[in-house]
């Protein structure tokens, strides 16, 4: 949602700020351990007015239009929103909103909706650690209507069909409603806000980035207009199971993949779940004397909008940035050199190192 290089949410706020021109600058600067040769054309086009006088137009516009032509040559296949740019910006120098709106719709929405997760994370944050996770509390929003697509709704992608409430004193000493109920909202222009310090919190960080909640109302481009949406506090994963094995290599898959199920090949592991019910030599049968590593494969049921990556971090009580992932070791004390590794050996190690967890979603 935030991007490999974590700055997807700061483009949002430029262009809810109307700074087309910031907002381009942001997705083509120099990008923290990036490909040398990304790194090479970034820094091309961050220096594409050296030695220019750019207070005169003409003279600006040229160099630019002369460093996009040749920076377009070099930037990645992938570079999508980069190519956008660069390409409409040979053609129209200096026209930055045009630029940005040369960008594919679905990324365009993409920056918005990463500054209103960005907003909703640190609100979600706030109302965990001031209220609890477990109770409900005066103020709270609850959703009390939420029809489907089928039942002329929205479901996960609109406000249509949902219809929230603000809890009260009776509510609370007579527990209607649970903390599963709680949702916050994902700021926009259609949308209610927390009548808690809670809601307070939308205002701050608002005003920490030079916004209001006007300026969701004042988008000129209807592709990317944001009238907003709820979405739980706490939602808890339906159809949980699981199952513990011992392995030997910690490369091997603990589920089979779709290729070993097309030519009927067995896992080369022990299931001991429910070892008590197995004899035991029947265990020591499929074991030898290197010692064995033990794997846990979760299966679990999400609803829409939730992440399994996220279920999996507050189960493990671990991080699942990929800085701390990419520090595991694969033996021993997985954990040993989290936080020492310096960041040339954690980006070698990265195709190596792996938390032995998977997660099945049904």
């Amino acid at each position: 949602r935030f991007g490999k290089f974590h700055d997807t949410h700061k483009v949002g706020i430029a262009v809810l700020k109307g700074d087309f021109k910031e907002a381009c600058e942001i997705i083509m600067r120099v990008k923290e351990n990036d490909h040398e040769r990304n790194t090479v054309a970034r820094e091309k086009w961050a220096n594409r007015f050296a030695g220019v006088n750019v207070e005169d137009e003409q003279s600006a516009k040229d160099a630019e239009k002369n460093c996009a032509w040749a920076v377009l040559k070099e930037l990645g296949r992938f570079m999508n929103c980069e190519i956008s740019i660069v390409s409409c910006l040979s053609r129209k120098p200096l026209d930055y909103k045009k630029a940005f709106g040369n960008i594919a719709k679905h990324m365009r929405s993409m920056f918005l909706h990463a500054y209103q997760s960005y907003i909703w994370n640190r609100a979600a944050s706030h109302r965990i650690a001031e209220g609890g996770s477990k109770d409900i509390r005066i103020g709270d929003l609850v959703l009390v209507e939420n029809r489907g697509v089928g039942e002329g709704g929205n479901g996960t992608s609109g406000l249509k069909g949902k219809e929230v409430y603000t809890v009260d004193q009776d509510d609370v000493e007579t527990c209607k409603y649970s903390i599963e109920d709680v949702v916050l909202p994902l700021v926009g222009s259609r949308v209610e806000y927390p009548t808690d310090s809670t809601g307070d919190i939308y205002e701050k960080i608002l005003h920490e980035d030079g916004l209001s909640k006007e300026d969701f109302e004042k988008i000129d481009d209807r592709d990317i207009a944001l009238g907003g949406d709820y979405r739980k506090v706490i939602c808890k994963p339906s159809d949980v199971s699981y199952e513990i094995k011992l392995y030997k290599d910690p490369l091997q898959p603990l589920i089979k993949t779709d290729l070993m199920k097309v030519h009927n090949a067995s896992l080369d592991c022990v299931d001991v779940t429910n070892e008590n019910e197995r004899k035991e030599e029947e265990v020591k049968d499929k074991t030898t004397e290197k010692k064995d590593i033990i794997g846990m494969v979760i299966g679990f049921t999400l609803p829409p909008s939730a992440y399994a990556t996220i279920a999996l971090r507050e189960l493990m009580r671990r991080p699942t940035s990929s800085e701390y992932q990419t520090s595991l070791v694969l033996e021993g004390d997985c954990e040993s050199k989290v936080g020492t590794m310096k960041e040339e050996v954690v980006k070698k190690r990265a195709p190596e190192t792996s938390i032995k967890i998977g997660a099945t979603l049904k």
